[in-house]
């Protein structure tokens, strides 16, 4: 049993080494796409010794069974989550193409509210729709600079309401 608490640690070690190392570019450089596939294998032999030598504990009544049987269901939680697969469904999406668009989703309601303000300037029927969503953004200028916003592209106030502006953007063809 000494010899399995080093090995734990190592393989644990290096399986979150390799789960910082594969998050994305080093010095500018994209790393092999094998990265990906190592710290879950890694993890993966980590939980495996690690349930072995947690449930001979548990049989040699050294270690509470509810509280063993909890790690190794969390460390196959955990598991599941370093699998690329998972990552690549949980990571953030970049938006590309336009930076307005994207800054429209920003978490920060300036940021927000300069990239409606931008977005009426530059009159892009492309635009509308996002524009007719913050007119129920939860800051209130973004929602006066999503309305001027939509009255610039427009050329006419079709009211404040989303319901009224989506009409317009239907009967101007600006959405399907």
């Amino acid at each position: 049993m000494q010899v399995l608490r080093p090995a734990l640690y190592a393989l644990l070690a290096l399986s979150a080494l390799f789960t910082f190392w594969a998050g994305g570019d080093i010095a500018g450089k994209a790393l092999p796409q094998w990265t990906q596939v190592v710290a879950p294998t890694l993890f993966g032999a980590f939980l495996i010794v690690f349930a072995v030598y947690r449930f001979a504990l548990v049989r040699a009544k050294k270690y509470p069974a509810a509280i063993g049987f909890f790690q190794v269901g969390l460390g196959a939680l955990i598991w599941v989550l370093l699998l690329p697969s998972t990552r690549q469904k949980i990571a953030p999406r970049p938006i590309e193409g336009d930076d307005a668009l994207a800054m429209m989703s920003s978490s920060d309601a300036r940021v927000r509210a300069l990239a409606v303000e931008v977005a009426g300037f530059r009159a892009r029927p492309g635009y509308v729709a996002t524009l007719i969503e913050h007119l129920e953004d939860s800051d209130p200028t973004v929602r006066e600079r999503a309305h001027a916003a939509l009255v610039r592209i427009a050329g006419v106030d079709a009211g404040a309401t989303p319901a009224a502006w989506r009409a317009l953007a239907h009967q101007r063809g600006w959405s399907q």
